[in-house]
C-alpha cells in the first residue's frame, strides 16, 4: 500500500508511526535530563543560577554554530541515517556524565561540555527528523501529523519530569541520565527499522538558500521571529523554574518533577484540540491567542504552579501544531532541511542568551520575579503576528 495516498489514515502509516514512536521515547528521556542536569549542577556541584544558566546555554549554543550547515547536510545526505547516527551520538554523550561522576571527575565545565556535544548531535538530528515528516506524510495530513508529534511531546512532558524526579531519588541525578541515553538508542533502532520512506528530493543550491526562503517569505519570517522571541523568554523561564519549586517552595526533586508532569497534561489537551481550534478561529488568531496565554501561564507559576504550567503547555502545543506546517506549505521539499535549519538556528539561537538572562535575573532580582518577567516577555512575541497572513 502506498503510504503517501492522502486517504490513508495517519495511524496506518507505518513509517510515520515508527518515526513518532522513536521521537516520543527520546523526548521522555530528554525530560528526565531537564530535571537531572540542574539538580546535578545545583546540589552535586554546588552551582548557582548563573552557572546553571551557562550549562543550559552551552546546550543550545550548537544551534548557532552548526544550525545552517546542518540543513545543507540533511538535504544532501540520507535523512534517516543522519537522524539515527545523531541519536547514537546523544546517547554516548549523556552516558559520559554518570561515568565521570563514578570516577570523581564530574565538574560544571565538564557538564557544560557534555551539554554542548549532546546539543550538537541534537541540532542535526532534530533537523533531519523534521525533514523526514513530509517524506512519510502526505501534504494534506501535515497539520494533523504535527498534532500527533505534539501529542508525543505532551506525553513526554507528562511522564518525563515525574520519571526524572523518581530516578534522581533512586539512582542519583547523574545516574538518571543513563535513562535518557537509553531512550536515544531506542530512537536509533526505530529509525533503522523505518521503511517505505518517500524519495528524498534532490538538493540543489547552497546553504544560504534556506535563509532566503525563510526571510524572503513574509508569513514564514514573521512566524519564525515570533517563535524566536518566545523561545528566548521561555529559556529564561526554564533556568529558574525548577530552582523556584525546590528552593522557594521547598519541594523535593520528586515533587517538583510531579508538579511539572501534572501541569504538562495541559499540553496533551492542547495538542489534541489544536487542529479544531485552528479550523474554527483561523490559524493566525489561534496562534496569537496561544502565545498570549502561554506567556500568562509562565508568569503565574509563582502563584499556582500546577494550573499555570498546565495552561502554559496547553497554549504552547496549540501554537506549535500550527506554526510548524507553515514552513512545509511555504517551501519546496528539496529545501526542507535548510529551511528547518534556518528556523532552528534563529529560534534556538536565542536560547543561550535567554538562559543567560534567566540566570542573571534569577541571581539579581530573585527566582519568582524572573518567572513573572519571562512570562511578560514571552507574551510580547505575539506582536510579530499582527496583520500577518499565515494561512
Amino acid at each position: 500500500m502506498n503510504e503517501r495516498v492522502p486517504d490513508t489514515p495517519l495511524w496506518r502509516n507505518a513509517s510515520f508511526a515508527l518515526l513518532w514512536a522513536g521521537h516520543t521515547v527520546s523526548l521522555v528521556g530528554s525530560q528526565v535530563t531537564v530535571i537531572a542536569v540542574p539538580l546535578i549542577a545545583a546540589f552535586t556541584l554546588g552551582a548557582g543560577p548563573w552557572a546553571i544558566g551557562v550549562v543550559a546555554a552551552c546546550g543550545r549554543l550548537p544551534y548557532l554554530v552548526f544550525g545552517l550547515p546542518a540543513g545543507l547536510w540533511v538535504d544532501r545526505w540520507p535523512r534517516r541515517a543522519v537522524a539515527a547516527v545523531c541519536a547514537i551520538g546523544q546517547a554516548v554523550a549523556l552516558g559520559a556524565v554518570p561515568v565521570a561522576a563514578a570516577v570523581g571527575v564530574l565538574s560544571v565545565p565538564l557538564l557544560a561540555a557534555v551539554a554542548f556535544v549532546a546539543g550538537a548531535f541534537a541540532v542535526v538530528g532534530d533537523i533531519a527528523g523534521l525533514a523526514l515528516v513530509p517524506m512519510v506524510v502526505p501534504r494534506g495530513q501535515l497539520t494533523r501529523a504535527q498534532g500527533a508529534v505534539e501529542v508525543g511531546q505532551a506525553t513526554a512532558q507528562i511522564a518525563g519530569p515525574a520519571l526524572g524526579g523518581w530516578l534522581v531519588g533512586v539512582i542519583t541525578a547523574a545516574g538518571a541520565l543513563l535513562a535518557d541515553a537509553a531512550t536515544f538508542l531506542v530512537a536509533a533502532v526505530t529509525l533503522v527499522r523505518l521503511r517505505q520512506v518517500g524519495e528524498q528530493p534532490q538538493a540543489t543550491g547552497g546553504m544560504w538558500d534556506g535563509v532566503r526562503a525563510v526571510f524572503g517569505h513574509h508569513a514564514l519570517r514573521r512566524v519564525t521571529l515570533c517563535t524566536a522571541t518566545h523561545v528566548f523568554w521561555f529559556n529564561a523561564f526554564t533556568v529558574v523554574v525548577l530552582l523556584h519549586l525546590v528552593s522557594d517552595r521547598g519541594m523535593s526533586a520528586a515533587q517538583a518533577g510531579l508538579t511539572l508532569s501534572v501541569g504538562a497534561v495541559g499540553g496533551l489537551a492542547g495538542a489534541l484540540v489544536a487542529a479544531r481550534l485552528g479550523e474554527r478561529w483561523g490559524r493566525r488568531r489561534t496562534m496569537v491567542a496561544a502565545i498570549l496565554v502561554a506567556g500568562g501561564g509562565q508568569a503565574l507559576v509563582v502563584v499556582e504552579p500546577f494550573t499555570a504550567v498546565a495552561v502554559m503547555w496547553f497554549a504552547l502545543q496549540v501554537y506549535n501544531v500550527h506554526q510548524v506546517p507553515v514552513r512545509y506549505e511555504a517551501t519546496p521539499g528539496a529545501l526542507h532541511g535548510r529551511v528547518n535549519a534556518t528556523i532552528r538556528t534563529v529560534v534556538w539561537g536565542t536560547a543561550p542568551a535567554g538562559a543567560l538572562v534567566g540566570g542573571l535575573l534569577g541571581q539579581g532580582v530573585g527566582l519568582g520575579a524572573t518567572l513573572v518577567l519571562s512570562g511578560v516577555g514571552a507574551a510580547t512575541a505575539c506582536l510579530w503576528l499582527i496583520r500577518t497572513r499565515v494561512g
